[in-house]
Formats: structure tokens, C-alpha cells, sequence
């Protein structure tokens, strides 16, 4: 019968409803067989812990589908840092005990190489110089920042900066520095009550903030002109990225001790771990009005009251990773050797999950927002109205050429 139908049609008909079947065909698949969340293999729907394992030595793999543990990687040297390169290709993590950062294949998860750092390596940022990927390290031991080219695997230049640089941030041109064309390189040192700041087109020191209480680690959300500094003494503090200057502070927990922290890229809030109270702090951003590198603020800044919210988890909240389009965070807990998985909307703990050893770092893959099952349904039958219009209006236009060609013929 569809054969008798297809010979009936004008050339250019049974090409086009052949073309329509087939695409018919592969969504009526895709409602039978929907995509899982399973991860691929990389680091798309993946976490990356750093210090887990049996002796804390391992770049544990989480599923986050699955909220489960799903591959270790055996590095040793006390893993301190993780990043992902842009692409998820790899993982660098900083080996402290080591002097190395070793380069994971997120595919294979085996080490594809050990890059030279300083003494120390402890947090770790990604860059790009033009089209060539770079890593700068901080250097707690050495009291610098090193740059390796990734692509050549070599070190490339090294900053002096203030005593034990514990955190790293990048501001990226549209941040709200001072000079938009350039990124700067926020380095948190803790002996010295320092926060360097280096020029990444101008490859040197620009600036040399005092901050006092000794700050440990850096976050710099990608728009709002402001710096976050975590310090050894409980506090908080803003920084303006325009002018360099300190802002005030915004949040002060005596007896605190701060672990790494990170943005939620929708909300712009600020999730900030703390081991004695085992609690992550969620702080709202500091609005600054004018500045972006023209000069300063216009205006004093505005400081919420804080925190937003307090989420009590236990188990010494050592760092935070909240996913790119905001749907779930998870918290490295160093003393129960554990990483939470949060639902951020919710604010509901999804799942507790078994890392081992004593989590220092955790970082998560890009991870696309899952389309539950309705949607997923809403938008195959959706697509296939769309095929079955397109079929009528190919049939009613073939038809229309057959009559006219047929009068043509009588005429």
C-alpha cells in the first residue's frame, strides 16, 4: 500500500515524504528509548573530588545521574586543588606533597601527565592566552603563582606574590575590572594579609590589596564588580574589582574555618563552607552601582544582610561546587569522608555519597538541565504535529501541481 501511494506522488513528493518518515521514525525511537542520564565517560554529568580514596589519595569520579561513585583515579601527594579544562577533557589536580599537578584524561581516567609546579601547589585556575590553554597554580611553599602552558606542558613564567597563597580566582574582562579587554589573577595569601592582583595581558603584579584577618581563599562570580575573601579569622570581605580597594565586610562567623568556595552562576550567590560550624553559608552578592573599571563606584556599595541562608550539613564542609546552570551543589566533607548533592531550588539534601579518605576539593563537569519524562513527551509530540503538517501540506501541494500539469495536458 505505501508503495502504490509513493508511486503516485511527483518525484520531488516521494523524496520529501521519504525524508519526513524517516525523521518520523527517529522521534517515534527517541519516545520508546529516552536519553539517560548516565554519564559519557567525561566529565559532562560528572564530579571530581580530590582526596578521596582509602588513603585520601585519589580523583574520585561521581556520577551525578546515578548520585554515585563511578571511578578513582590513584594520584597520592596530597590532592589539594581540581579544575576542569573548559572543555572537559582533562582534570589537573594539584599534588601538594608532590610538587606536581597531574593532567587526568576524564575520558580514560588514567594520568596523562605530571606537570611541574612549585612548592606547595594548592588551588588552581584556567585561563587562555590568545588560543593557548593555561594553569596558573599557587604555590603555598614557594610564595608564588606559576603559569604553565598546557600545551606545551611547561612552565612559562612565575609571580612572586605575598607568604602562602592559598586561593586562586580569575575576573574576567566583563567582570568589572578595571580595563575590560584584560582578566586579572586574584591571589589570596594568608601570612602575609595580602590579596595579589595579576594583570594576565600585562603578565605582572598590578596591585598588592591588604586584608586583614589572613585571607585564605578567593571567588570571583562573573558579573557584580566584586571579589569575595574568605579569611583565617571568620570574616568575609568584599573587594571591588574596579579599583581594588577594599569594600567592607560581609559576613563575620568568630571561630570559623572557611573551605573553598563557589557562585551559583544564575542567582549570583555565594556558597561558602564552613568545617567548625558544619554549615555552608549562602551569602547574597554585594551590589556596587557604576565603577566597572571606570574609576570606582558612584555610589557606597550596598551590603544585604547575611546570610541569605544557612544550609547544616556536618561532616566539616571543606568546598563547594554548584553546577553551571544552577541546579545542584555539592559539598566535599572532609571529616566524614563524604560529598553531599543538594538540590540548590529546594535547598533538599538528594543524596550523601561515600568518597573515603578526607575530601579537599570538588568540582563538577558542564551538566545540561534533565528534561523530566512530561516535557520530554510534550516536545516529541510537538515535533511529530509539526511532521504531520509539513506531510498534509506536501500532499495538498502535490496534488495542486498534478491538477494544473493535468489541465495543462487538456488544454
Amino acid at each position: 500500500m505505501k508503495a502504490t501511494l509513493l508511486r503516485r506522488w511527483p518525484r520531488t513528493g516521494r523524496r520529501t515524504a521519504l525524508l519526513i518518515l524517516c525523521v518520523s521514525a527517529l522521534v517515534v525511537a527517541g519516545l520508546a528509548a529516552p536519553l539517560p542520564l548516565a554519564a559519557d565517560g567525561g566529565a559532562p554529568n560528572l564530579a571530581y573530588v580530590a582526596g578521596g580514596g582509602t588513603n585520601g589519595g585519589d580523583l574520585v569520579v561521581i556520577d551525578i545521574g546515578k548520585r554515585r561513585v563511578t571511578g578513582h583515579v590513584t594520584l597520592g601527594g596530597a590532592p589539594q586543588g581540581v579544575i576542569l579544562s573548559p572543555d572537559g577533557r582533562f582534570a589537573y589536580v594539584a599534588q601538594s606533597a608532590a610538587n606536581h599537578v597531574a593532567v587526568v584524561d576524564t575520558h580514560s581516567q588514567h594520568v596523562a601527565a605530571m606537570l611541574p609546579a612549585g612548592p606547595g601547589p594548592s588551588a588552581l585556575v584556567f585561563s587562555y592566552a590568545g588560543s593557548t590553554p593555561i594553569l596558573y597554580v599557587a604555590d603555598s611553599g614557594g610564595n608564588t603563582v606559576t603559569k604553565l602552558d598546557l600545551d606545551a606542558r611547561r612552565t612559562v613564567a612565575t609571580f612572586p606574590v605575598g607568604k602562602r597563597p592559598t586561593g586562586l580566582a580569575l575576573a574576567g574582562p566583563d567582570s568589572g575590572v578595571r580595563d575590560p579587554n584584560d582578566a586579572e589573577l586574584y591571589v589570596a595569601n594568608a601570612d602575609s594579609q595580602t590579596v595579589s592582583v595579576i594583570g594576565v595581558a600585562e603578565g605582572k603584579v598590578v596591585a598588592t590589596i591588604p586584608v586583614p584577618g589572613g585571607p585564605v581563599g578567593v571567588v570571583v562570580p562573573p558579573t557584580g564588580g566584586v571579589a569575595y575573601v574568605s579569611t583565617a579569622a571568620g570574616t568575609i570581605v568584599a573587594l571591588g574589582l574596579a579599583d581594588h580597594r577594599v569594600l567592607g565586610t560581609v559576613l563575620q562567623v568568630p571561630g570559623a574555618v572557611f573551605g573553598t568556595m563557589d557562585y551559583d552562576a544564575v542567582t549570583g550567590q555565594i556558597y561558602v563552607p564552613d568545617a567548625t560550624s558544619g554549615a555552608v553559608e549562602v551569602l547574597r552578592p554585594v551590589a556596587v552601582v557604576g565603577g566597572g573599571g571606570n574609576g570606582g563606584a558612584a555610589a557606597p556599595p550596598v551590603f544585604p544582610n547575611e546570610p541569605a541562608r544557612r544550609l547544616q550539613l556536618g561532616g566539616g564542609p571543606s568546598a563547594v561546587a554548584i553546577t553551571f546552570d544552577g541546579s545542584y551543589g555539592f559539598v566535599a566533607e572532609r571529616s566524614a569522608g563524604c560529598v553531599a548533592m543538594l538540590d540548590v531550588g529546594s535547598r533538599q539534601l538528594l543524596a550523601t555519597i561515600d568518597v573515603g579518605g578526607s575530601p579537599q576539593a570538588v568540582i563538577t563537569g558542564p551538566y545540561p538541565p534533565a528534561v523530566s519524562g512530561p516535557t520530554a513527551f510534550l516536545i516529541d509530540l510537538a515535533v511529530i504535529l509539526f511532521i504531520v503538517v509539513l506531510l498534509g501540506l506536501t500532499l495538498i501541494g502535490s496534488r495542486r501541481r498534478s491538477a494544473k500539469k493535468q489541465e495543462g495536458t487538456r488544454a
